[in-house]
C-alpha cells in the first residue's frame, strides 16, 4: 500500500525510470482526464476523486468476483510534448 503523503512526483519519477526518460518533466500524470500537479500529495488527489460525482447517478451493486472499475481511482500517464 502506498503512503498517501507521497507526492504525485513520486509516480512521475517511477514512470520516467520505466520509460528511460531523462526528466520527470517529460511525464504528465492525469486522473479522470485532468492533469494532476506533481506537488499534490496522493491523499489530496484521492480526496478530489472521492468528491467527484460518478459518471452515472445510478447505484452500482457489487458482488464478489464482479468488476470494480467504478470503485478504482485510475492514474494515466503520457509523455509530455515539449514545446520549442
Amino acid at each position: 500500500m502506498m503512503d498517501g503523503n507521497l507526492p504525485v512526483s513520486f509516480i512521475q519519477e517511477y514512470r520516467m525510470k520505466k520509460l528511460d526518460l531523462t526528466s520527470e518533466a517529460e511525464v504528465e500524470i492525469t486522473c479522470q482526464g485532468n492533469r494532476v500537479l506533481p506537488t499534490l500529495q496522493l491523499q489530496n488527489v484521492l480526496d478530489l476523486w472521492l468528491q467527484t460525482p460518478p459518471a452515472t447517478s445510478r447505484k452500482v451493486s457489487a458482488s464478489v468476483g464482479s468488476s470494480a472499475k467504478e470503485f478504482v481511482m485510475v492514474f494515466s500517464y503520457s509523455r509530455k510534448l515539449q514545446t520549442t
